[in-house]
């Protein structure tokens, strides 16, 4: 029984969870996880003072909320962090929790929003902000009368999916179709969930990330990816801090008119030579890059355990601008992507993507707590064994 611990933090096994669990122990609070698995970087970390197992929150939702419910009052904190999907699952079911734990997210009908990239799509293009030309497939062999329209060049989209799932590049009209009957019937798809399909844009990966309190801007930081996790794009396993004034516009502008309430980030597409960009998508939750922001002097954590606790004004004074160029590295995804490299044959660049250097900063190379980076490694490790794939798929993570 750990009944004396001030902050949760959920889905414990992956790194950016691991980040808010080290940056709240740093803060001097005792910081418990919990996740529906045993393996991974918070359970392992040196900086985690009790882990507490649940139900699958795709599975069982109701279950998951009444052990969500139940961990809290047994671990005693009073501030709650849902860090990937089941942050939906909670907003829906949060009059379940205990009425005096602080949960800093959207309600229910803003998360569903922000994670249907149909609806967030419209919302952006209707206020100003910059989208691919996109069309929603009403019927299977709409998808090659879409793609040949925008020039053999569209992306089939998935209402919902994140780090690169449910994303679809096909080679022309007629895989176009095959995808969408494949997809219709694997997810079993209703009319009003069909896949969009977006005009492919080139250009460079970008994200504003922001803290937002009760519909006030906290925080705002912006990284460029230099490299991606797959090789069609996705997770950054190598990024950099930077600014962009266009794209931090149009982010705060859809964070703005939305009133949000709590993390997200909003990514981008951006073209150089354009000076253009396109809103791609909202993550309305803690991401994957975090590690940066905080070796910045962003630290969007604490940041948000200070808003919950002592108010968005002591906040405030916490922040401050941050220098470009600081580079943060993702190790255990660059050899992902190896492995990818490796079995298209691409000798050269799966070595490079080894090769050490070119960071300021790791996301799971921690000397000072050697535990939670092969907690991360295990858990990668038995996941790929478990769905044969480098890039699993959560259950109802996708659909």
């Amino acid at each position: 029984m750990h009944n004396n611990c001030d902050a949760l933090i959920g889905y414990a096994w992956c790194r950016s969870s691991y980040a808010a669990i080290r940056s709240l122990a740093k803060l001097g609070l005792r910081v418990a996880a919990a996740d529906s698995t045993r393996l991974g970087m918070g359970q392992c970390s040196k900086y985690t003072s009790a882990f507490y197992r649940h139900s699958d929150p795709q599975a069982a939702p109701e279950q998951f909320v009444e052990d969500i419910a139940d961990i809290l009052k047994r671990c005693g904190a009073h501030f709650y962090l849902p860090s990937h999907d089941e942050g939906e699952v909670i907003a829906k079911f949060r009059n379940r929790l205990p009425g005096n734990v602080i949960l800093p997210l959207a309600d229910y009908e803003l998360l569903s929003l922000a994670n249907d990239k149909l609806r967030m799509t419209k919302f952006a293009s209707d206020i100003g902000v910059s989208t691919p030309r996109f069309e929603q497939i009403k019927l299977i062999k709409d998808a090659g009368r879409i793609i040949n329209e925008m020039g053999g060049e569209g992306v089939i989209k998935l209402l919902r999916g994140n780090s690169a799932k449910g994303v679809f590049y096909p080679a022309d009209a007629r895989q176009a179709d095959e995808i969408t009957q494949n997809l219709i019937t694997k997810f079993g798809l209703t009319p009003e969930r069909y896949p969009i399909i977006q005009e492919r844009v080139e250009g460079e990966g970008w994200g504003v990330s922001c803290l937002y309190w009760e519909g006030k801007r906290i925080a705002s930081f912006t990284h460029r990816r230099l490299r991606e996790k797959t090789l069609t794009g996705g997770t950054s396993t190598l990024r950099e801090s930077a600014h962009n004034p266009i794209m931090e516009e149009y982010a705060h502008r859809l964070l703005d008119t939305l009133r949000w309430h709590g993390l997200a980030m909003v990514e981008f597409k951006w073209n150089p030579q354009l000076k253009k960009a396109w809103f791609l998508e909202i993550n309305p939750r803690l991401w994957g890059s975090i590690a940066l922001p905080i070796a910045c002097g962003i630290d969007f954590p604490a940041l948000t355990y200070v808003c919950a606790t002592r108010g968005p004004e002591a906040a405030l004074k916490m922040c401050g601008d941050y220098p470009d160029g600081i580079v943060a590295r993702w190790y255990l995804g660059d050899v992902i992507l190896s492995f990818n490299l490796l079995a298209k044959g691409r000798f050269r660049e799966a070595l490079r993507s080894l090769w050490p250097g070119g960071k300021n900063v790791y996301d799971d190379i921690l000397w000072d707590d050697i535990k939670a980076s092969l907690g991360e490694f295990a858990s990668y490790f038995f996941r790929f064994v478990k769905s044969g794939s480098t890039n699993p798929v959560d259950r109802g993570a996708l659909g």
